[in-house]
Protein backbone atom coordinates (compact mmCIF):
# COMPACT_ATOMS: atom_id res chain seq x y z
CA UNK A 1 0.00 0.00 0.00
CA UNK A 2 1.42 3.40 -0.97
CA UNK A 3 2.12 6.10 1.61
CA UNK A 4 -0.58 8.28 0.02
CA UNK A 5 -3.09 5.49 0.29
CA UNK A 6 -2.00 4.72 3.88
CA UNK A 7 -2.43 8.33 4.96
CA UNK A 8 -5.92 8.49 3.45
CA UNK A 9 -6.91 5.36 5.36
CA UNK A 10 -5.50 6.84 8.59
CA UNK A 11 -7.25 10.16 8.00
CA UNK A 12 -10.61 8.48 7.50
CA UNK A 13 -10.11 6.32 10.59
CA UNK A 14 -9.12 9.33 12.68
CA UNK A 15 -12.29 11.20 11.64
CA UNK A 16 -14.38 8.15 12.51
CA UNK A 17 -12.70 7.86 15.92
CA UNK A 18 -13.34 11.55 16.57
CA UNK A 19 -16.98 11.16 15.63
CA UNK A 20 -17.33 8.37 18.18
CA UNK A 21 -15.14 9.59 21.04
CA UNK A 22 -14.89 13.36 20.55
CA UNK A 23 -11.13 13.36 21.15
CA UNK A 24 -8.07 11.40 20.02
CA UNK A 25 -4.51 11.26 21.34
CA UNK A 26 -1.25 11.21 19.39
CA UNK A 27 0.35 8.47 21.49
CA UNK A 28 -2.66 6.17 21.23
CA UNK A 29 -3.05 6.75 17.49
CA UNK A 30 0.62 6.00 16.87
CA UNK A 31 0.23 2.65 18.60
CA UNK A 32 -3.05 1.93 16.86
CA UNK A 33 -1.64 2.54 13.37
CA UNK A 34 1.88 1.33 14.25
CA UNK A 35 3.50 4.51 12.99
CA UNK A 36 5.68 7.23 14.51
CA UNK A 37 4.07 9.93 16.61
CA UNK A 38 5.45 12.53 14.22
CA UNK A 39 3.49 10.86 11.40
CA UNK A 40 0.29 11.23 13.42
CA UNK A 41 1.07 14.87 14.16
CA UNK A 42 1.42 15.51 10.41
CA UNK A 43 -1.90 13.72 9.84
CA UNK A 44 -3.61 15.91 12.43
CA UNK A 45 -2.09 19.07 11.00
CA UNK A 46 -3.35 18.21 7.53
CA UNK A 47 -6.84 17.41 8.80
CA UNK A 48 -6.88 20.68 10.73
CA UNK A 49 -6.08 22.65 7.57
CA UNK A 50 -9.09 20.93 6.00
CA UNK A 51 -11.18 22.10 9.00
CA UNK A 52 -12.01 18.50 9.93
CA UNK A 53 -10.65 18.70 13.49
CA UNK A 54 -8.93 21.00 15.97
CA UNK A 55 -5.48 20.16 17.31
CA UNK A 56 -4.99 20.38 21.07
CA UNK A 57 -2.08 19.47 23.33
CA UNK A 58 -1.40 15.77 22.89
CA UNK A 59 -4.02 15.13 20.24
CA UNK A 60 -7.11 16.59 18.60
CA UNK A 61 -10.82 17.14 19.21
CA UNK A 62 -13.84 16.97 16.97
CA UNK A 63 -14.36 20.30 15.23
CA UNK A 64 -17.91 20.18 16.63
CA UNK A 65 -16.76 19.66 20.21
CA UNK A 66 -16.92 23.37 21.00
CA UNK A 67 -20.54 23.57 19.88
CA UNK A 68 -22.89 20.77 20.82
CA UNK A 69 -25.73 19.94 18.47
CA UNK A 70 -28.85 21.99 18.97
CA UNK A 71 -31.50 20.91 21.43
CA UNK A 72 -33.87 19.30 18.94
CA UNK A 73 -31.15 17.04 17.52
CA UNK A 74 -29.79 16.12 20.95
CA UNK A 75 -33.25 15.41 22.34
CA UNK A 76 -33.76 12.67 19.75
CA UNK A 77 -30.80 10.63 21.05
CA UNK A 78 -31.38 7.90 23.68
CA UNK A 79 -34.88 9.17 24.49
CA UNK A 80 -35.97 6.11 26.50
CA UNK A 81 -32.72 6.16 28.47
CA UNK A 82 -33.16 9.81 29.42
CA UNK A 83 -36.73 9.23 30.58
CA UNK A 84 -35.62 6.26 32.70
CA UNK A 85 -32.79 8.30 34.24
CA UNK A 86 -35.16 11.17 35.02
CA UNK A 87 -37.60 8.79 36.72
CA UNK A 88 -34.90 7.35 39.01
CA UNK A 89 -33.22 10.68 39.75
CA UNK A 90 -36.51 12.28 40.78
CA UNK A 91 -36.81 9.66 43.54
CA UNK A 92 -33.87 11.36 45.28
CA UNK A 93 -35.85 14.59 45.65
CA UNK A 94 -38.43 15.30 48.35
CA UNK A 95 -40.85 18.19 48.94
CA UNK A 96 -39.13 21.25 50.35
CA UNK A 97 -35.77 20.62 48.64
CA UNK A 98 -33.85 23.33 46.83
CA UNK A 99 -32.25 22.39 43.51
CA UNK A 100 -29.90 23.81 40.95
CA UNK A 101 -30.65 22.30 37.53
CA UNK A 102 -28.45 23.09 34.55
CA UNK A 103 -29.74 22.73 31.03
CA UNK A 104 -29.50 19.64 28.88
CA UNK A 105 -31.81 17.16 27.24
CA UNK A 106 -31.59 14.75 30.18
CA UNK A 107 -32.14 17.47 32.78
CA UNK A 108 -35.13 18.60 30.72
CA UNK A 109 -36.62 15.12 31.15
CA UNK A 110 -35.74 15.39 34.85
CA UNK A 111 -37.68 18.66 35.09
CA UNK A 112 -40.72 16.87 33.66
CA UNK A 113 -40.52 14.50 36.64
CA UNK A 114 -39.72 16.91 39.46
CA UNK A 115 -42.53 19.25 38.45
CA UNK A 116 -44.77 16.60 40.04
CA UNK A 117 -43.13 17.21 43.45
CA UNK A 118 -44.63 20.02 45.49
CA UNK A 119 -42.94 22.86 47.36
CA UNK A 120 -39.57 22.77 45.64
CA UNK A 121 -37.31 25.71 44.98
CA UNK A 122 -35.52 25.33 41.67
CA UNK A 123 -32.75 27.57 40.35
CA UNK A 124 -32.00 27.07 36.68
CA UNK A 125 -30.27 28.84 33.80
CA UNK A 126 -32.81 27.51 31.29
CA UNK A 127 -35.98 29.40 30.30
CA UNK A 128 -37.35 26.11 28.93
CA UNK A 129 -36.91 24.33 32.26
CA UNK A 130 -38.32 27.30 34.16
CA UNK A 131 -41.41 27.29 31.97
CA UNK A 132 -41.89 23.56 32.52
CA UNK A 133 -41.56 23.84 36.30
CA UNK A 134 -44.10 26.66 36.45
CA UNK A 135 -46.78 24.14 35.55
CA UNK A 136 -46.72 23.32 39.28
CA UNK A 137 -47.72 26.50 41.17
CA UNK A 138 -46.17 25.23 44.42
CA UNK A 139 -42.68 25.26 42.89
CA UNK A 140 -40.71 28.48 43.29
CA UNK A 141 -38.60 28.87 40.18
CA UNK A 142 -35.63 31.22 40.01
CA UNK A 143 -34.32 31.87 36.50
CA UNK A 144 -30.63 32.71 36.28
CA UNK A 145 -29.85 35.54 33.89
CA UNK A 146 -26.88 36.00 31.59
CA UNK A 147 -25.98 35.82 27.93
CA UNK A 148 -28.63 33.70 26.22
CA UNK A 149 -27.27 30.97 23.95
CA UNK A 150 -29.99 29.77 21.59
CA UNK A 151 -28.13 26.60 20.62
CA UNK A 152 -27.79 25.53 24.26
CA UNK A 153 -31.16 27.10 25.12
CA UNK A 154 -29.63 28.47 28.29
CA UNK A 155 -28.14 31.55 29.91
CA UNK A 156 -24.35 31.29 30.15
CA UNK A 157 -21.31 33.44 30.81
CA UNK A 158 -20.02 35.69 33.59
CA UNK A 159 -23.38 37.18 34.58
CA UNK A 160 -24.91 33.72 34.97
CA UNK A 161 -22.00 32.59 37.13
CA UNK A 162 -22.37 35.65 39.37
CA UNK A 163 -26.10 34.99 39.72
CA UNK A 164 -25.52 31.37 40.74
CA UNK A 165 -23.06 32.48 43.42
CA UNK A 166 -25.90 34.28 45.22
CA UNK A 167 -27.68 31.00 46.04
CA UNK A 168 -27.09 27.72 47.85
CA UNK A 169 -29.02 24.50 47.20
CA UNK A 170 -29.52 21.03 48.65
CA UNK A 171 -28.71 19.47 45.27
CA UNK A 172 -27.09 20.39 41.99
CA UNK A 173 -28.46 18.25 39.17
CA UNK A 174 -26.33 18.34 36.03
CA UNK A 175 -26.13 16.61 32.69
CA UNK A 176 -22.70 15.93 31.20
CA UNK A 177 -21.11 15.18 27.85
CA UNK A 178 -18.96 12.26 29.02
CA UNK A 179 -18.25 10.08 32.05
CA UNK A 180 -14.87 8.42 32.52
CA UNK A 181 -14.27 5.68 35.09
CA UNK A 182 -11.01 7.21 36.31
CA UNK A 183 -11.15 10.95 35.64
CA UNK A 184 -14.79 11.85 36.35
CA UNK A 185 -17.26 13.84 34.27
CA UNK A 186 -16.68 16.18 31.34
CA UNK A 187 -18.59 18.38 28.94
CA UNK A 188 -18.20 19.53 25.35
CA UNK A 189 -18.97 23.20 25.95
CA UNK A 190 -16.69 25.30 28.14
CA UNK A 191 -19.45 27.68 29.30
CA UNK A 192 -21.79 24.82 30.23
CA UNK A 193 -18.98 23.17 32.18
CA UNK A 194 -18.43 26.40 34.12
CA UNK A 195 -22.14 26.62 34.98
CA UNK A 196 -22.14 23.03 36.24
CA UNK A 197 -19.03 23.67 38.35
CA UNK A 198 -20.50 26.76 39.98
CA UNK A 199 -23.79 25.00 40.75
CA UNK A 200 -21.83 22.12 42.25
CA UNK A 201 -19.75 24.47 44.42
CA UNK A 202 -22.90 26.06 45.83
CA UNK A 203 -24.73 22.83 46.66
CA UNK A 204 -24.67 20.29 49.44
CA UNK A 205 -24.85 17.27 47.09
CA UNK A 206 -24.24 16.62 43.39
CA UNK A 207 -26.37 14.41 41.12
CA UNK A 208 -24.99 13.59 37.66
CA UNK A 209 -27.30 12.33 34.92
CA UNK A 210 -25.67 10.44 32.02
CA UNK A 211 -27.18 8.04 29.50
CA UNK A 212 -25.23 5.09 28.13
CA UNK A 213 -23.91 7.02 25.12
CA UNK A 214 -21.81 9.15 27.50
CA UNK A 215 -20.06 6.24 29.25
CA UNK A 216 -16.31 5.67 28.97
CA UNK A 217 -15.84 8.74 26.78
CA UNK A 218 -13.74 11.88 26.85
CA UNK A 219 -14.89 15.46 26.36
CA UNK A 220 -12.77 18.57 26.08
CA UNK A 221 -13.83 20.34 29.30
CA UNK A 222 -13.32 18.71 32.70
CA UNK A 223 -16.18 19.31 35.14
CA UNK A 224 -15.29 17.38 38.29
CA UNK A 225 -13.88 14.14 39.66
CA UNK A 226 -15.74 11.32 41.41
CA UNK A 227 -14.75 12.57 44.87
CA UNK A 228 -17.27 15.40 44.43
CA UNK A 229 -20.14 13.36 42.98
CA UNK A 230 -22.74 11.93 45.37
CA UNK A 231 -24.97 10.19 42.82
CA UNK A 232 -24.51 9.04 39.24
CA UNK A 233 -27.79 8.04 37.59
CA UNK A 234 -27.14 6.16 34.35
CA UNK A 235 -28.47 3.40 32.11
CA UNK A 236 -25.00 1.94 31.58
CA UNK A 237 -25.14 -1.30 33.59
CA UNK A 238 -21.46 -2.11 32.98
CA UNK A 239 -20.08 1.25 34.11
CA UNK A 240 -17.75 0.92 37.10
CA UNK A 241 -15.47 3.44 38.79
CA UNK A 242 -11.76 2.84 38.38
CA UNK A 243 -10.04 0.77 41.06
CA UNK A 244 -6.79 2.68 40.51
CA UNK A 245 -7.63 5.12 43.28
CA UNK A 246 -9.39 5.15 46.62
CA UNK A 247 -13.05 4.42 46.03
CA UNK A 248 -14.95 7.71 46.15
CA UNK A 249 -18.33 8.30 47.76
CA UNK A 250 -20.29 8.16 44.51
CA UNK A 251 -23.40 5.97 44.54
CA UNK A 252 -24.22 4.62 41.09
CA UNK A 253 -27.93 4.22 40.39
CA UNK A 254 -28.84 2.13 37.35
CA UNK A 255 -32.01 3.25 35.60
CA UNK A 256 -33.87 0.41 33.93
CA UNK A 257 -35.52 1.15 30.60
CA UNK A 258 -39.15 0.07 30.58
Amino acid sequence: MSEGRSSKVRHQAIIELLSTHGQVYVQELAKYFNVAQETIRRDLSKLETQKLLKKVHGGAVNIQSKFERNFTERAQVAVDEKKAIAFQAAKLIKPGDTLFIDFGTTTFEFSQRVKLIDNLTVITNSPLLANTLQENPTIETILIGGQFNAMQNACLGVIALKNIAEFFADYAVIGVGAIHSLHGVMDQHVDEAAIAQKMMENSDKLIVLADGTKANKHAINFVTGWDNIDFLVTTCKDFKLSENKKRPKTKIIIAEIE
